[in-house]
């Protein structure tokens, strides 16, 4: 076993912040090794510590379909891709059907997702709707399109309970996003005081561990509630399909670096999609899934888990399944 791995492990064990390039060198241990099954421990341990030993569902609900002009590469919606040729948007009837299932098969938190082409005042009144039919204190999040400071108060008068965005790998590069504007929109939300949930993603086998240690950096600064790793799922046909995907074992190390990384002060640590082996790196948030998905090429979702089989993953790999309001979100 590297001591110096061993040593870094510790540091952040005890509740002192790893410098950029310690994350650097945890992230860039060898897939498979000693070092790496110490780092999933670690992980584990700190993340069991700081949520005494729970992990709670998330519910994606994707509301619409289209071909989207952001153009993020890696994401089946962009346009450039051409997987999705027409716009398809989900009646409030079925929107509110997937709320209240998912909420009544015990997910700890639901979140509306949409394209750019969904449009701010229709979120607005959708979100309202869906809040409106809820029987319990679950709450609802926004994973939406970038935003300034009136919009974020808006999120809060209608009762959004948090705010789930991030700045992805290759911002700026691989999408027609600003980082300076995914920024904007964390720290908007913030100031409203919508918490914000946050990954690092979509992780390839080609990026740099320092691109992946940029990121937790600054989901450490910005005082997200949780982080964690989330892998890309190629899009055939896009200009990832020569790289391919990471394995989830090389996605449970980043699982651990992460937590290890971005310290005691984020106590959450996710992963998608869900997995056994990141459940034994210390992720404890995972996601069910319902409508619309970037991961997939149909409209409907077939790629998605049901909130049981996410508590299933949870009981197999000896956590405890949070049961109420997430910890999360106001």
């Amino acid at each position: 076993m590297d001591t110096r791995i061993v040593k870094l492990i510790n540091k952040a064990l005890d509740g002192t912040l790893l410098t950029h390039a310690e994350i650097v060198e945890l992230l860039s241990v060898k897939n498979l090794s000693p070092e790496a099954f110490a780092i999933w421990q670690a992980g584990r341990q700190m993340t069991s510590q700081l949520n005494d030993g729970y992990a709670e569902v998330h519910a994606h609900i994707g509301l619409d379909a289209a071909p989207c002009p952001m153009n993020c590469q890696y994401c089946s919606f962009a346009e450039v891709n051409g997987v999705f040729t027409e716009k398809v948007t989900y009646p409030i009837e079925k929107v509110i059907q997937d709320a209240q299932d998912l909420e009544t098969s015990g997910a700890n938190a639901l979140y509306l997702v949409t394209t750019v082409l969904y449009g701010k005042r229709a979120f607005l009144e959708t979100a309202a709707q869906v809040k409106a039919a809820l029987k319990t204190d679950i709450p609802l999040v926004a994973n939406i399109p970038d935003f300034g400071p009136d919009y974020a108060r808006e999120l809060a008068d209608i009762g959004i309970g948090g705010v789930y965005h991030v700045i992805r790998l290759g911002e700026g590069t691989y999408t027609n996003c600003k980082p300076e504007m995914r920024i904007r929109t964390i720290e908007s939300a913030l100031e409203a005081g919508i918490p914000v949930g946050n990954c690092i993603e979509p992780i390839g086998p080609e990026h740099d561990p320092r691109e992946i240690a940029d990121l937790i950096i600054c989901a450490r600064d910005l005082g997200v509630s949780f982080s964690g790793a989330m892998r890309r799922t190629t899009v055939p046909g896009s200009v990832f399909e020569e790289f391919g995907d990471i394995s989830y074992g090389r996605l449970a190390t980043y699982a651990g670096v992460i937590a290890l990384g971005t310290g005691m002060g984020v106590k959450g640590n996710c992963s998608h999609e869900p997995s056994q082996l990141c459940a034994q790196a210390g992720a404890n948030i995972m996601w069910a899934s319902r409508g619309t998905d970037p991961r997939d090429t149909t409209a409907e979702t077939t790629r998605g888990y049901s909130v049981a089989q996410v508590q299933d993953i949870w009981w197999e790999t000896d956590w405890k399944v949070w049961d109420g309001p997430s910890r999360y979100y106001a």
